[in-house]
């Protein structure tokens, strides 16, 4: 599908080039000439997005989370005409084809608001809820509806539920529910149906035929293993459309197009070829016969290092119509090896968006990099394929978020890019920044930044919603911009090695991607941070990571060093001494990442210490950022713990049917009251509360104040072989999961495949989680948080089980609990009872 500018070719398909220098430079050449080309007479595909125009480019529809608002812009004005408040946390919006009806999907609310245009007339623009729609303008349609979609015909819109698992589909001249489609339980979801497929990003053909719905998160591929790169596969399901029926088979047919791993083109650290599978599919647009889809692939194999851990790739699927096949990818980091002249070295951290400027024929595509900040832009081939703008190493981007550039810094600038569209002429695009709660103008012939929209209002300086808005805007970004008043030292790009990932790449909204990285430690699956704080008594926090080797949010500085950034120093070098430690006067930490610093202010200096126990990290000199129209110079790192404790929301439960059908839903896809209410049952006489309890869902409690008394540090014997990191030995709880599900390791789940990840760690020592030195201080793991679980799959910290079934399936586990009481859980019927309450634990669960 794209054009290789590298050794290995992924795909040989009708749209696939390979290309050496001198046939790249005789491609460039001949586009250097071109002009953009006018659409084709038929209608244009859609596609699920947080901002949308209408057809006739004159009205700009966005999203606004933070205030469960949407709002319209005027185009020709480029003003904000109209906000109107829809329901909680809305995440996409469609604009039909007529301009008169909007529809936004309210992923904490479980519906979808139905926004009438009452007077188009852009003096007199006048659109509300329309009230004649179900409930107050709203339609319950399943949990969690994270995109919608309008047919181009206009007649149908379709809503993808991710955490019910089902795609709602609507009349969209009578406003009413029509229909639900079982995603869990069809052809999509094989070859096991207890998989929580998630629907992620909807796209329909501009001819109103097919549906693609992308499954949002990778599972395992048949063979493939967990801590692999090459162990998973991403999933797109096509379904036919039948917009003229009203009959429950309107959508029907399942086609399932799996996306195999593709090598990187990035060598490891011992100059091995990785490879890495899509993941977090939230985005697809369908042009032509082709469908793209930007996303965060990842390289889990090991060791972590910056360059291989997370990549920028563009897939694409072929013959979306006729027989639908993976085409491939590209990834945009290779693009960003060498920059045009004037700009900086950046990576493309995090693509959650594509536009293109034509809808056929040769032309532009731009990517919103959420994490960097960036726009970057592909040439279009004519037969679809995608290359870079100058050649095999250097692309161009275009910087929302430049400080030294009136047109891109202070409340200009564009933080986290996560919704992009492009209108008709080619000439603009409109880029949604979450953060900066503001939307990128960007003129497509200069390729430059002429105007900056604000969408929304930025905190009361000084409150905590300030601290909370510094805390998201470092999670999301991969890069950086502090207050640095002298100009000295590394002020920028702290957050990673020159935008290559954020803490939002492995941790999405703050919760999880599903992979088992090869961490320093051993296997370890992402941990989702919404797990983290009680949130029914904040003071209540759990030990961090699997093994307990982190006591406070802040230690995570140590993963933006030494994982998304290139590590210690080869050579020690000054630094500012640690109080308590005189005698350290020089340091190999790196001054030039992370969020430690030697002194307030100073960046020239890193302190000489940074320890994961003794010497606790919060609170320390730390960059400090200040937003537009503020004065208050807001600790970064600290901030960052103010969001992960109160910004994260935990994804709501699948509806139960008695649920959907009060609301007016579709039963299809609900779960059942009595199920749960059993299961709950279970839960409790299985002793499952013993270690999962309290509002975060986990017995494991920190109970001191930082640092931890000294007799609760241990560390396995150098002798032994083991992994040397320190951990806190009184908050591991052992129900003999090391080696869980591993090949070979004789510690199977019978009934399930050998996937979990090889207990080793990244320097092929043995994994932490087993007591080598036999003091009774080694086994175990830190108790795990249970709140919204379904949602966060795999399990286990090896991904040893990838459903919940496979989880209560362990008998070591399911009884962990009982000492010598009888395994009440023998059964599989009882088991698959268990299974429901337990996938409907989330913030609303009533604790035990």
């Amino acid at each position: 599908m794209f054009q290789a500018y590298i050794s290995v070719v992924h795909k040989v398909s009708r749209y696939a080039l390979f290309l050496g220098i001198a046939l790249h430079t005789m491609v460039f050449s001949a586009y250097a000439q071109s002009s953009r080309s006018t659409d084709l007479g038929g209608l244009r595909s859609s596609y699920s997005s947080p901002i949308a125009l209408s057809s006739d480019d004159l009205f700009l529809w966005s999203v606004n989370p933070d205030f469960d608002s949407v709002t319209v812009v005027r185009t020709d004005t480029q003003r904000l005409i109209a906000t109107i408040a829809v329901g909680r946390d809305p995440r996409s919006v469609a604009v039909s084809p007529d301009g008169r009806y909007a529809y936004v999907a309210n992923s904490a609310d479980s519906t979808i608001s139905v926004i009438k245009v009452i007077n188009a007339d852009p003096n007199r623009f006048f659109a509300a809820l329309d009230r004649s729609a179900a409930q107050d303008g709203r339609l319950t349609t399943g949990s969690e509806p994270r995109s919608v979609v309008v047919s181009p015909d206009g007649k149908r819109v379709f809503v993808a539920n991710r955490s019910q698992d089902t795609i709602t589909w609507i009349d969209a001249k009578d406003q009413r529910i029509l229909g639900t489609y079982d995603l869990r339980n069809s052809a999509c979801n094989q070859p096991n149906h207890e998989r929580h497929f998630q629907p992620g990003a909807l796209a329909i053909t501009g001819d109103s035929r097919y549906l693609l719905v992308t499954r949002y998160l990778s599972f395992t591929s048949n063979g493939g293993v967990q801590r692999d790169d090459m162990g998973k596969e991403g999933v797109v399901c096509r379904l036919s459309v039948d917009t003229w029926s009203t009959a429950a088979t309107a959508l029907a047919n399942p086609v399932v197009v799996r996306m195999a791993p593709q090598n990187s083109g990035f060598l490891d650290t011992k100059g091995n070829a990785t490879y890495a599978f899509p993941n977090q599919l939230h985005s697809i647009v369908i042009r032509g016969q082709a469908a793209y889809l930007p996303n965060i692939a990842a390289s889990p194999s090991g060791p972590l290092y910056y360059k291989t851990d997370t990549q920028a790739f563009v897939n694409a699927i072929d013959n979306v119509e006729v027989k639908p096949s993976d085409a491939g990818d590209l990834n945009l980091h290779l693009g960003g090896r060498v920059p045009e002249s004037g700009k900086q070295e950046l990576y493309f951290a995090n693509l959650d968006a594509i536009a293109f400027t034509t809808q056929s024929g040769g032309g532009y595509a731009y990517v919103a990099s959420g994490g960097s900040d960036l726009l970057v832009k592909l040439r279009v081939l004519d037969n679809g394929a995608l290359g870079f703008t100058v050649n095999g190493t250097t692309t161009r981007y275009i910087d929302l978020n430049d400080p030294d550039v009136l047109a891109t810094s202070g409340e200009n600038a564009g933080k986290n890019p996560i919704g992009l569209v492009i209108n008709k002429a080619g000439r603009f695009a409109y880029v949604l920044n979450y953060v900066s709660r503001n939307v990128s103008v960007v003129d497509l012939d200069a390729d430059k930044v002429v105007k900056v929209i604000q969408i929304e209002s930025l905190p009361t300086p000084g409150s905590e919603a300030e601290k909370i808005l510094v805390g998201a805007e470092l999670f999301f970004s991969s890069r950086g911009n502090f207050v640095n008043p002298s100009g000295i030292g590394s002020s920028r790009n702290r957050m990673s090695e020159k935008g290559r990932q954020s803490c939002a790449s492995c941790h999405p909204v703050g919760l999880t991607d599903g992979v088992i990285w090869q961490f320093n430690t051993g296997p370890r699956k992402t941990l989702a941070l919404n797990g983290t704080f009680n949130p029914r008594n904040p003071l209540d926090q759990r030990i961090i990571d699997a093994s307990a080797i982190f006591d406070e949010v802040q230690d995570a500085d140590f993963n933006t060093r030494n994982v998304s950034g290139p590590g210690p120093l080869t050579e020690a070098l000054p630094c500012v001494v640690t109080p308590g430690y005189p005698s350290v006067t020089e340091s190999t930490i790196d001054p030039d990442h992370g969020l430690v610093i030697g002194q307030w202010h100073d960046f020239a200096e890193a302190p000489c210490i940074m320890t994961a126990f003794t010497v606790p990290n919060a609170g320390r000199p730390q960059p400090t950022v200040e937003l537009p129209g503020s004065t208050v110079e807001v600790p970064g790192l600290d901030a960052m713990k103010e969001w992960q404790h109160y910004g994260i929301r935990t994804p709501n439960r699948p509806l139960t049917k008695q649920e959907l059908l009060m609301r007016g839903g579709d039963p299809v896809g609900g779960f059942d009251d009595a199920d749960i209410a059993a299961g709950r049952q279970l839960f409790q006489r299985a002793r499952c509360s013993s270690c999962h309890s309290s509002g975060k869902w986990s017995a494991s409690s920190k109970d001191f104040i930082s640092p931890p008394a000294d007799s609760d540090i241990e560390m396995e014997a150098a002798s032994t072989g083991a992994n040397q990191s320190q951990f806190l030995y009184r908050y591991l709880k052992s129900i003999n999961s090391y080696n869980l599900n591993v090949i070979g390791s004789g510690n199977a789940i019978e009934g399930y495949p050998a996937i979990g990840g090889v207990e080793t760690d990244s320097g092929g020592l043995k994994a932490l989680g087993f007591d080598f030195n036999g003091d009774g201080k080694g086994s175990g793991y830190s108790i795990s948080s249970i709140l919204g679980t379904y949602n966060l799959q795999p399990y286990y910290h090896n991904g040893a089980c990838e459903t919940l079934r496979c989880v209560v399936s362990d008998v070591n586990h399911r009884s962990a609990g009982l000492s010598a009481q009888t395994d009440s859980l023998f059964d599989p019927k009882a088991q698959a009872v268990l299974v429901k309450f337990i996938e409907s634990i989330d913030a609303s669960t009533d604790p035990f």
